[in-house]
């Protein structure tokens, strides 16, 4: 009878016990409930305004497009396939995939390969079987030779006034789910008189497709669902138009080329504004320099120092830097592949196993130094690849470590390389220091220099690589420069005038400049960028189908081999 009294009680006390936890229930109050917004049904406004070049909408402005960049992702120098066909240009935007997949390379679509790599509603048909597939074309061509896969698919003979009121009316349907238009008067204005907002029937044309999209918008926001969807707006231009540009509008890349500069806009009323500007190509530098050229002595263009010459001498354990900027340009077979002419030295022959010396020189597309002593052989140590007719900063530092000599080589402030030098003791011969021709350049046409030198700056010090990198491209050394009281010798080179490469150190050393030579204007880029490929830093055509997969939340079959990529920002919200 006790047991039982102590079991009725230890069980009251757990049953009080497990009362309590309840008494810690969340107090009731109201909640936003924010499950909604991630489960609207996601959808698609896909437009695509022909030959509307990206810094020409800019320019316009066009208010309606430009308008959309305060939650979207977008750039105004997004790139187009290189061969601007308008046909190419449709089947990268609507397959994902570029020319050499889908085989559209000629205005007919002859030839292509669609079957293999069709376009991308066939894969959202396979995924979402029901979604609601409608495309508008102004162009005939685009919507009877290429898209497929869709519910509604019509054409409109170049009527863009048309092809709006088709997406008006599409866009008050319940069940749209892929809205797709594209519009031709852009790119036929272009045609007739050219491709930029400077000229006024392609501004007028222009503008009036951004009034197109904002009556469009309009209407997609006025959906009377549209609280419980979430669209996704594309806006972009399948190709360019060409336009001759200024010297300083074009670096030389493919950022400057207008057949291929198109627009592009990811819209989401979700999206935290993420511009892409145009990548940066360099900086420009400008000024008046001397060509230095020549394949013999009669003919060359190129200086040397004579007197005080021995101011700069390596020696055997001497911490020097020399640095320098140079543009080269091609050579007499077209391209930029030298054998090895010197670009700076006291080595007065080619034949380096044969003499004493050190050269900093060119070397195939790249450059590179050569040092040696007679008799005894001679190596090089080799930087990157400069072959591009643009501005580089290279820069050569001799240094001491742990008892053995060093030579480090950097171009425009990227480390290269370096080569212990220890076993080829003194460089020094009592030659004078050269900037460009040689004797020994007859041996081989491309042995003889053709290049612009300027800014040449001789350091008694080896220089950190940080301050390498700090002051690298810059137009001309600062007085702040941490290094600038080591200076032996500074050669800007653009004087401009005279008959000498002035020292502004105070050595005074002048380079003194030999042959007919002559002070030319030149605005370039400096120090380009070292991007293998500019056009995977902006949106390009094939990655519109694949941030639509993602936005219909799609995943990328590997079979498919698309070739976009998916551009991402914050939201705003979830």
């Amino acid at each position: 009878m006790k047991k039982l009294r102590w079991l009725t009680l230890i069980i009251g006390i757990l049953c009080t016990a497990c009362n309590k936890g309840f008494d810690r229930l969340l107090e009731e109050r109201e909640y936003e409930d924010t499950t909604g917004v991630t489960g609207r049904q996601p959808k698609i406004l896909f437009l695509v305004i022909d030959g509307a070049r990206g810094e020409s909408v800019r320019n316009v402005p066009a208010n309606h497009l430009q308008s959309l960049g305060d939650n979207a992702i977008y750039s105004w120098n997004s790139l187009s396939d290189t061969i601007s066909l308008t046909s190419t240009g449709w089947a990268d935007l609507l397959t994902g995939v570029r020319k050499e997949k889908h085989g559209v390379v000629k205005s007919d679509f002859s030839d292509n390969k669609l079957s293999q790599y069709p376009v991308f509603f066939k894969y959202i048909k396979a995924r979402i079987p029901g979604f609601r597939i409608a495309a508008y074309s102004a162009s005939d061509s685009l919507g009877k030779m290429l898209i497929t896969d869709a519910d509604v698919n019509r054409t409109f003979g170049g009527d863009d006034d048309a092809t709006e009121q088709a997406i008006l009316e599409e866009l008050k349907t319940d069940t749209a789910g892929l809205v797709f238009g594209q519009f031709s008067q852009v790119a036929t204005a272009g045609k007739a008189y050219g491709y930029d907002a400077s000229i006024p029937e392609y501004k007028a044309a222009i503008l009036k497709v951004d009034e197109y999209i904002g009556n469009i918008m309009n209407a997609l926001r006025q959906r009377r669902n549209y609280s419980q969807e979430s669209w996704l707006v594309v806006v972009t231009s399948a190709t360019g138009g060409p336009h001759v540009l200024t010297s300083d509008e074009d670096d030389g890349t493919i950022l400057s080329n207008p057949k291929v500069n198109t627009f592009t806009i990811f819209y989401s009323p979700r999206y935290m504004p993420n511009f892409i500007d145009r990548p940066y190509t360099g900086n420009r530098y400008t000024g008046k320099s001397v060509r230095l050229y020549g394949k013999t002595a009669g003919d060359a263009v190129y200086a040397d120092i004579s007197q005080g010459k021995e101011d700069l001498n390596l020696g055997k354990t001497n911490e020097v830097t020399i640095a320098l900027k140079i543009k080269k340009n091609k050579t007499i077979y077209g391209d930029y592949s030298y054998t090895y002419p010197n670009i700076i030295g006291n080595n007065l022959s080619l034949d380096w196993w044969k003499n004493t010396g050190w050269s900093m020189s060119l070397e195939t597309n790249a450059w590179g130094v050569h040092y040696g002593q007679a008799g005894a052989g001679f190596n090089m140590v080799t930087g990157a690849n400069i072959a591009d007719g643009k501005w580089h900063d290279l820069t050569a530092v001799f240094l001491n470590r742990d008892n053995k000599r060093f030579i480090r080589l950097f171009t425009d402030g990227n480390f290269n390389t370096e080569q212990e030098i220890t076993s080829y003791g003194n460089f020094d011969n009592g030659s004078p220091v050269t900037l460009g021709w040689v004797p020994g350049n007859v041996v081989d046409d491309n042995r003889w220099l053709n290049a612009n030198i300027t800014e040449i700056r001789f350091w008694r010090a080896a220089l950190p690589d940080s301050v390498i990198r700090t002051y690298v491209c810059a137009e001309e050394l600062p007085s702040s420069h941490p290094y600038r009281d080591y200076l032996i010798g500074y050669w800007p080179c653009r004087d401009g005038f005279g008959g000498v490469f002035k020292d502004q150190t105070e050595y005074q050393h002048d380079f003194v400049i030999h042959g007919a030579y002559q002070w030319d204007d030149f605005n370039d880029l400096m120090c380009p960028s070292t991007a293998t490929n500019l056009a995977q830093l902006v949106p390009q055509p094939v990655d519109v189908a694949r941030q639509i997969l993602n936005w219909l939340q799609i995943a990328a079959d590997t079979k498919w081999e698309l070739d976009g990529r998916v551009w991402v920002t914050s939201y705003t919200s979830i």
